[in-house]
């Protein structure tokens, strides 16, 4: 899950050709951790963390929690 929110906030990041510089002033941290994150070192941000950086990106984050379909096995976890 935190490689799919990772993704979406480079995506977001090259969409709104942004440079490293003022995605980090957006989101609220410095140069080399965007660099970090764009790199996929996921280590140091957590899940909620990540979550916050694609709000102030200006994306909403939506959570659905459901039952999985019965024709499938096991339960699943997607980010869209």
């Amino acid at each position: 899950m935190k490689a799919e929110l990772v993704r979406k906030i480079s995506e977001i990041i090259t969409n709104l050709n942004l440079t490293q510089v003022q995605a980090a002033e957006i989101i609220g941290i410095d140069q080399p951790k965007v660099s970090l994150l764009i790199r996929g070192r996921l280590s140091g941000f957590s899940t909620d963390r990540l979550i916050v950086y694609l709000n102030k990106l200006g994306s909403d984050v939506e959570i659905t929690v459901k039952p999985k379909p019965e024709n499938r096995k096991f339960a699943q976890t997607i980010v869209v």
